[in-house]
């Protein structure tokens, strides 16, 4: 169960499939106001090969998906950024520095003209944003002489955003914190593990109130790892570790509403496969809520919340016929699994966003033995 920033190429692994349930523009199937029944979209697929793995919503009509695409002649992997206009998926231009490797991991939000997009190029770390116009990049630190890589970011202000992720001087991954101070982008001090690690994802409900979440490396394997911000210092928060010394244990997502109310997401290995893991701040603790475990080998990739009684969580699991995507619905008293579409053998959902209680969008990718492809789900 490695984090290892360059097993996310894996995301462009699989096929092409032409799926009776999608057409090009939009959608078939039937649209739920509870969010019972996702919609399945096939948005552009540029490239060769490619696949989203973050999303922000602004507004109904105004959604972004960042990812990456594939050029197999120019052996080149391009940044890529799609964007929802409340008719139709668009690709967006954005910068693509690096001759071989352009990847973009997540994406967040202040305003329609005010969008923040990270991942990495080359071997190092690529922040993006967006005007109202163009997709620019912004210079950002890279402490790594070997790699580094930004795999989450959240937009407080368009004076204040946090990006998290990881890099390496010769060595193991060591957890990396950004911050965005109006002006430019800066490290941020936070209590590194020994070992290292690795910060996945970050989110904040204010000034004073943030969240980081990822993996540690400890002499007994890969545990949780969640930093809190209280508008002065980071501060590593303790966190449950499923199976104790005996599983490998990794965070991937998280979410707040409140300072009393947040989820993380993830997965832990157990002797029938990695087991989905979700996990709950009540403004005292985190504790372990019960989940589904569809299937064999599930990961629980991202997560969005709109209040105490719901959030969603998505991800992906295996079966004998394949790889499915993995959407969780919270209702205020349990975790469940609800249909998400598959069009493919090989299907992934790795973000979740919400534009409202009931309006909701989660992108991937998808395959059937070649090419990947970008999958997008809506429920409204």
């Amino acid at each position: 169960m490695s984090v290892q920033w360059r097993t996310r190429l894996a995301v462009l692994a699989a096929s092409l499939l032409t799926a009776t349930l999608f057409t090009a523009s939009g959608a078939a199937g039937v649209r739920a106001a509870s969010c019972d029944n996702w919609t399945g979209f096939l948005p552009p697929s540029p490239g060769d090969e490619s696949g989203l793995s973050g999303v922000t919503a602004v507004s109904p009509c105004n959604v972004w998906a960042v990812g990456s695409s594939l050029n197999a002649i120019a052996e080149q992997h391009l940044s890529l950024a799609e964007h929802w206009n409340g008719a139709a998926w668009k690709v967006v231009p954005t910068p693509s520095p690096d001759t071989t490797s352009n990847f973009l991991e997540a994406v967040d939000s202040v305003s329609a003209t005010d969008v923040w997009a990270v991942g990495f190029t080359g071997n190092n770390s690529l922040i993006v944003r967006w005007n109202g116009t163009i997709w620019k990049v912004v210079p950002s630190p890279d402490p790594g002489s070997d790699f580094n890589d930004l795999s989450g970011v959240n937009a407080v202000s368009a004076s204040s955003a946090w990006a998290v992720g990881q890099f390496s001087v010769g060595a193991g991954p060591q957890p990396l914190l950004l911050r965005w101070n109006g002006k430019k982008w800066g490290r941020a001090t936070i209590p590194s593990p020994a070992a290292g690690g690795v910060l996945e994802a970050v989110t904040a409900t204010g000034a004073s109130n943030a969240w980081a979440v990822g993996v540690a490396n400890t002499s007994i394997g890969e545990k949780t790892m969640i930093l809190h911000w209280n508008g002065k210092q980071w501060a590593r928060v303790a966190s449950p570790n499923p199976q104790g010394k005996t599983a490998e244990v990794a965070l991937k997502g998280v979410a707040a509403t409140s300072a009393s109310n947040a989820w993380a997401v993830g997965d832990y290995a157990s002797a029938n496969g990695d087991k989905s893991l979700i996990l709950h701040w009540n403004g005292r603790a985190w504790k372990q809520v019960p989940s589904p475990n569809p299937g064999l080998f599930r990961s629980v990739l991202g997560v969005a919340a709109t209040s105490t009684k719901n959030a969603w969580a998505v991800g992906t699991y295996n079966t004998h016929a394949g790889q499915k995507t993995l959407i969780l619905h919270w209702n205020g008293r349990a975790w469940k699994q609800v249909p998400s579409p598959n069009p493919g053998t090989v299907n992934e959902l790795a973000s979740v966003a919400a534009v409202s209680a009931s309006n909701i969008w989660a992108v991937g990718d998808f395959g059937s033995g070649g090419p990947n492809q970008v999958l997008i789900a809506h429920c409204c």
